[in-house]
């Protein structure tokens, strides 16, 4: 069990200031009566050749540097998904990064992530991008804080993943930022999961999470 005082990735509180200096807000929240129960972290990138000084190494996406290099096409503002904690408060997290599963499965993740989308909508940014995590790997797309490739897709958006690779992700073959890998290896659930898809003969590269963008401009 980990107590806040071991996360070495939470933002300190000149970041978080910088934040909403320059992008209004950082994310959005979920309540049950005056219990925050889920939160989504975002951040802004202005393409191309923006910044990402502000977004935490350790969570920093693979892609977003081709994204910064224009492979998208996009000019402008795009708001970026980092990462979701369904059934976390602030007193859970004090305690543990365990999530009350009582929260599981009821849609607040994707309501977050509607009511995302409105929000750059009507402060006129050119996009939304998102991690995808791969679907039916629900322990990982928990710990990795992601919502299925499946649901964002659900919500309008389309899969423009430009990096291909047809072998297993740098998480599962214990590759990666050490914050990342102590964090699956105290979760053995999230390697049965992939074992299990893989017996059932599941494609390695399925086990890819997705980059997900929904274009806004004349949407």
């Amino acid at each position: 069990m980990s107590t806040i005082d071991d996360q070495p990735h939470l933002p300190d509180g000149s970041r978080i200031e910088t934040l909403f200096k320059t992008q209004e807000i950082v994310g959005f929240c979920a309540w049950d009566g005056d219990k925050c129960i889920a939160q989504l972290h975002c951040y802004r990138l202005i393409l191309p050749h923006g910044s990402t000084d502000l977004w935490p190494d350790w969570s920093r996406p693979s892609y977003l540097n081709g994204v910064l290099n224009g492979c998208l096409g996009i000019s402008g503002p795009v708001w970026c998904h980092a990462c979701f904690h369904v059934g976390r408060s602030i007193d859970s997290f004090a305690q543990s990064d365990d999530s009350d599963s009582r929260y599981f499965g009821r849609g607040i993740g994707t309501a977050m992530a509607q009511a995302s989308v409105r929000w750059a909508k009507e402060h006129d940014y050119e996009a939304v991008i998102a991690p995808g995590t791969p679907n039916d790997l629900f322990s990982f797309s928990v710990l990795a804080g992601g919502l299925p490739w499946t649901t964002y897709q659900k919500l309008g958006f389309a899969d423009e993943t430009f990096e291909t690779n047809d072998d297993l992700p740098g998480w599962v073959q214990g590759n990666g930022p050490p914050e990342v890998i102590n964090v699956i290896e105290a979760a053995p659930e999230v390697i049965e999961e992939v074992e299990a898809a893989l017996a059932k003969g599941r494609p390695k590269s399925e086990l890819r999470s997705k980059l997900m963008v929904l274009r806004l401009k004349n949407a």
